[in-house]
């Protein structure tokens, strides 16, 4: 039995599944590589495995307002998870909103700051940190 693997993330797909690509040069325009398969997934996400999350344009935002921006929604954060918890009226989905608020807000600040690019290398640093202080996965 063929299996195929992913160029980009490593998984294994199906067959049918498999996008074929070309990498072009950026100058010149030719096709330096072809015959290249990625999955569905990283052809959607343009070759970034791992991490799809919407980038917001915030750049007629200054960047400081956008700093207080993540203290804001964090307060906002902690202030639904506190009344969650102490069983006050408050709803999972405001609880979850407010995370997601301040997870866009983070996001935001990395790409303002040309860093998106790094996101998965990060995730798997910071993987192996946790990993390094002891901490134990849920699910593994």
């Amino acid at each position: 039995m063929i299996k195929y693997i992913c160029d980009c993330c490593g998984k294994e797909i199906k067959k049918g599944e498999i996008k074929q690509i070309k990498v072009h040069d950026n100058y010149t325009n030719r096709v330096e590589k072809e015959g290249i398969h990625w999955c569905k997934d990283c052809v959607s996400n343009n070759g970034k495995p791992g991490f799809n999350f919407p980038i917001l344009d915030t750049s007629e935002i200054e960047f400081e307002i956008e700093l207080e921006k993540l203290k804001e929604e964090t307060e906002e954060l902690l202030g639904a998870v506190i009344k969650y918890k102490t069983n006050e009226f408050e709803l999972i989905d405001n609880v979850i909103e407010e995370g997601y608020d301040v997870i866009q807000v983070v996001v935001n600040i990395i790409d303002r700051l040309g860093l998106i690019d790094y996101m998965q290398e990060g995730l798997e640093r910071h993987i192996e940190k946790l990993k390094g202080r002891g901490w134990k996965f849920k699910n593994e």
